[in-house]
This record gives C-alpha cells, structure tokens and sequence, in this order.
C-alpha cells in the first residue's frame, strides 16, 4: 500500500473567485484554491490511488435551495423520484408533496390528484410512479387515478437501485457485516445476488453493469464491480431476500465468480456514479470534503469542487432520468435512512435541495 500522492496541476486559467457557497450564491465558475489548500494542509489516509486536479475542469452552475417540510420534525419516508417534470416526495402520514423541476414551487394541484390514498412507500417502476398502500401496490394510470399495479415488485419498503428493460437492481447493507445488491429479471421472474457493501449506484455500460459499493467503516472504502450477465450470479428465493448468514450479508456467500473487480481501494468513500457528456463522473468523499471526479487507473482527477464543503450520505443513490440525473441523499444522524436533501443534475446545471 502507497502513501497517495497529491499531484496539484495548478495552471493558471484565468479562473473567476470563487467564494463560500451560500444559499443565496449561484456560480458557475471553476476555482480550485479552497480544495487546493485543504489537501496541501490535511493528512491523508493510505490507499492504492493518488488524487489530481484535473487538466480538464468542468464547470457547472451551482445552487443550493432549501425546501420545506410539510411537517417541522420529519423528513421524507422514501426517496424522491421525478415524474412529470415534478420532484415527488412522500411524507407522514402518507402525504404527497410536489414541486416543479422548472421553478421548485409546489404544485398543490397535482398533490391533490395524487393524495387520494395513504401510502408508505413510493417509487417509480417502469416509468410509471407506485406506491404501496396498506399492503398493496398501486399504480397511477393515464387518467390520473390510482388503480392496483399487478406487476410484481421484488421489494417493500426499501428504495430501488437501477432498473432497466431487463433488470429491477435494489440492495441491502449490513454495515461491517457486508451487503448485497440484488438483480430481479423481469422476464423470468428470478433474482440473482453478489457481494456490495453499501451499493451507491449502477451504470450501464456496453450492456454490462457497473456496481459501485462503498462504506464509511474505518477510513472508508470504494469498490467499483462488473457484471457482464446478471443472470450468471447466484440465484435466491424471494423469501430469503435481505437475510443475512451466519450473521453476515447474504453477498457472501456468491461462489458464482461472475463479477470482477474494477477497483476496490481503502481510505476514500465515492458516494455516486453518473454519466454526464458521455462521461462517467463520480461523487467523491475524502478527507472532509466533496468533489467530482473523473477516474483514470487508479488516478481520481478532480473536475469540479463543488461546494468546497464536506457534503455526506450513508446510503446515497443515483437515478438518471435521460438527461437528468437525481442523487437521494440520507444522513444516518440526522434522519437515519430518510432522505435529508438530493442532488439534481441537468445539463450544467447542479441543484442541492436540502429539506429544512
């Protein structure tokens, strides 16, 4: 293990202040000398990777927007979810509540269409928005109204991963105990498993799946894991679905040898994955502060600073959304697996929503 170097290219580029983000402050100018400082003054932990700044620096405008809750103390019961060009969020006692991408006002109109039942659980299936009710699934049809949803879905009260026309991806997380990341087959009806502690997100990629994993234990670690073929992982039974073995995660026990290791490195969490400009792009969380990045090898080269803040989630997801990507955010302290503010990504345009 080596001691990861920090190669600081700083070129002079003509780069516009960059001062403390505020929540009044929007900026889209690139400037590394907060982050610059902060690694040239913090001790690192050891790892198998080195940071850089990056030759090439995106830039994005940033905003950070306060939301407010319905109700004072509590916080959404599962994770927003766009749909129709609204962010839609779920709240005790099973209230909706909605705001306009465009303008992040709320749309009471379309809260009164959608709290006709008390739900306790919401996603977004198929492109379709479904939540669970007493026990049963339902589906918002055409006309706006909430019917029975018949399709079967592989999980209750827990957020989903990734899907796409093949796969539903969702996951549990056992802490030092290990985790596991689940693949449901739509066609067959069969869910397969591997290892990921804490699995952050899934890209898509030459039709093979790209499974980052990620934990806070220690100094941290981050895995980046590739299936070719789901299919080929170990099978389980719905029953046994988030069970653990012997007091570890049921990933463990995957013999099927049909994932490979991209990179599993100590000492560094990355949060999320996204594809932005057909670029695979990565939210990184390291000595204290937050950044974007670009991985070559084993070389994470800084491309933005984002908030020149630490900004952290226990069990984050990325969803893209065509050409917008939402990134979930929960703080286990604050509001344990609930959501406590997301990330929106749109063309160059970066929101923090936080829920105050």
């Amino acid at each position: 293990m080596k001691t990861p170097s920090i190669i600081l290219i700083y070129i002079c580029l003509c780069l516009t202040t960059w001062g403390q983000q505020t929540r009044s402050h929007i900026t889209d100018s690139v400037n590394f000398d907060i982050i610059f400082e902060h690694f040239k003054t913090h001790k690192y932990p050891i790892g198998n990777f080195r940071v850089e700044i990056s030759d090439n620096h995106i830039a994005f405008h940033i905003n950070e927007i306060a939301l407010k809750k319905p109700i004072d103390d509590k916080f959404p019961v599962s994770y927003s979810v766009i749909y129709q060009d609204r962010l839609i969020s779920l709240f005790d006692p099973g209230v909706f509540v909605c705001h306009s991408l465009s303008t992040m006002n709320r749309d009471y109109e379309f809260e009164k269409i959608l709290n006709t039942k008390k739900f306790q659980y919401h996603w977004l299936l198929d492109n379709k928005l479904v939540g669970i009710s007493d026990g049963k699934y339902y589906v918002l049809n055409l006309r706006n109204n909430w019917v029975e949803y018949s399709t079967f879905v592989p999980f209750t009260h827990q957020p989903k991963l990734f899907e796409d026309s093949s796969y539903i991806s969702f996951f549990d997380n056992h802490g030092e105990w290990g985790g596991t990341v689940y693949f449901y087959n739509k066609t067959t009806e069969k869910i397969f498993f591997t290892e990921a502690s804490s699995a952050k997100s899934i890209l898509k990629k030459d039709n093979k799946y790209y499974v980052l994993s990620s934990l806070g234990h220690a100094f941290g670690f981050a895995r980046l894991t590739e299936i070719a073929n789901p299919d080929k992982l170990s099978q389980i039974e719905f029953e046994k679905v988030n069970k653990t073995v012997n007091g570890e995660a049921l990933g463990y026990t995957d013999k099927s040898n049909a994932s490979k290791k991209i990179f599993n490195w100590q000492g560094i969490e990355i949060l999320s994955s996204f594809i932005y400009l057909n670029k695979t792009i990565y939210l990184v969380y390291w000595n204290d502060v937050t950044f974007l990045a670009e991985i070559e090898s084993n070389i994470i080269k800084v491309v933005n600073p984002l908030l020149n803040k630490g900004i952290y989630s226990h069990n984050p997801i990325a969803t893209s959304y065509g050409d917008l990507v939402l990134i979930n955010m929960d703080f286990y302290g604050i509001a344990r697996e609930r959501e406590v503010s997301c990330i929106i990504i749109k063309n160059n345009k970066i929101t923090k929503l936080d829920w105050k």
